[in-house]
């Protein structure tokens, strides 16, 4: 139940995941969703975005935590997921997202849950931005993940993978060069005291 709850919610948000689409995809009886779930439909799209949030991270933490430059990492990361909606015909984009979307007076105890899911993936995120300055890896996280859910809409309104691979390759590039400009802005101390190092050698000889 809780995939096919996810599966819905990919392609109609919220307002497509209602009990009786639920039961018909996941071909459970209808009395089993309220034996698991007794508080009815939210219950049952809180298990889902904590499973989508367990895998979805699981697949962020296998991109950021390799040995490889930050480019590439956001490039992989934008490649994949303009391959997975390719495979879904642009009809199933992120699950968190379209909940976030879709809340209203009577699912507002769900925006506590899609909060909580975007901040552990950019926590997972930022654990991999090693050549971001520590107080800064926050926040290129957030970028990420915000840029990683526009690129989503647009490549659903499309039905193209450009808007994801195009994104992806404009973040990569920016986020190099900040990271490049950082590094040459921290060596700059150290050139300079080794040149005044090299001149003090020098009056002594």
């Amino acid at each position: 139940m809780i995939l096919a709850t996810l599966d819905l919610l990919r392609g109609s948000g919220l307002a497509g995941a209602g009990i009786n689409p639920i039961v018909e995809a996941s071909g459970a009886p209808k009395g089993s969703v309220y034996h698991f779930f007794p508080a009815g439909k939210n219950q049952l799209v809180t298990a889902a975005l904590k499973e989508a949030e367990r895998v979805v991270g699981e697949g962020f933490r296998n991109i950021f935590a390799r040995s490889a430059p930050l480019s590439q990492k956001v490039r992989t990361l934008f490649s994949a997921t303009a391959t997975r909606i390719d495979a879904s015909a642009f009809t199933k984009g992120c699950p968190v997202a379209a909940v976030t979307l879709d809340i209203d007076d009577e699912s507002k105890e769900l925006r506590a849950v899609c909060r909580g899911v975007f901040a552990t993936w950019c926590e997972i995120i930022a654990a991999g931005l090693d050549e971001v300055p520590v107080a800064q890896r926050r926040d290129a996280a957030q970028l990420i993940v915000a840029a990683l859910e526009g690129a989503l809409i647009l490549a659903r309104a499309t039905a193209t993978k450009d808007p994801l691979l195009q994104t992806g390759a404009l973040l990569a590039n920016m986020l190099a060069l900040a990271a490049a400009r950082e590094s040459d802005r921290m060596g700059r101390p150290r050139q300079a005291r080794e040149r005044r190092r090299r001149e003090r050698r020098g009056s002594r000889s």
